[in-house]
């Protein structure tokens, strides 16, 4: 995925979001480039090391991505999934599952990304280990746990948002994914929203 952004078109908004980047190497790379680019832009000494480190930045986040990339976070849109790396191919349907979580349906995916249903399907299950329709349940419950987590948006309303046609199905699926209530998980984790606000004052 990292090597097909990098070949992405100029124009093209993308871009990959790593979670837990603690590590000493990585941050030295940050700091290097947050320096870098305070310096004389007109410089090909700094445009070679300001590359250099890129460079190098890039090898570092490759190593464990799979565990790093948050990939429904990640921004990678497109059609043209067929000659592409699989994790490309899944960040892209991630983006379009995300973007049309409220009503994506398998015939509908299948015909954006330009693929007969029943193949699309099979495609899924490689990449995801799980249905179409598991992939999607998964990503309405992750983006439900942030809405539940970091807004005052009523669970009425975040179930309408997701795509769910009442609140008992959503209720059901969210508790089949996380075994517990959205009630309780705001309760559980809502203080982030409380504590954000303090530390903003």
């Amino acid at each position: 995925m990292v090597h097909d952004l990098m070949n992405a078109g100029e124009r093209t908004l993308r871009f990959i979001v790593y979670r837990q980047l603690r590590n000493q190497i990585t941050q030295r790379y940050f700091d290097l480039l947050t320096e870098l680019e305070r310096q004389d832009l007109q410089d090909v000494f700094i445009d070679y090391q300001r590359e250099m480190t890129v460079g190098l930045l890039m090898t570092e986040l490759l190593r464990h991505h799979e565990e790093r990339i948050s990939i429904t976070d990640s921004y990678f849109p497109g059609k043209n999934i067929r000659h592409v790396n699989a994790d490309t191919q899944s960040g892209m349907i991630f983006t379009y599952l995300v973007a049309h979580n409220a009503d994506a349906t398998l015939k509908e995916t299948a015909c954006y990304f330009g693929y007969d249903k029943n193949y699309f399907s099979r495609l899924c299950r490689r990449l995801f280990n799980k249905s179409f329709s598991e992939q999607l349940t998964f990503i309405r419950i992750e983006l439900a746990k942030r809405m539940l987590a970091f807004s005052n948006k009523r669970i009425e309303q975040i179930a309408a948002e997701l795509g769910y046609k009442n609140n008992s199905s959503f209720f059901t699926a969210f508790k089949r994914e996380m075994a517990i209530t959205p009630n309780d998980y705001r309760e559980q984790h809502g203080y982030r929203l409380a504590h954000q606000h303090i530390n903003d004052n």
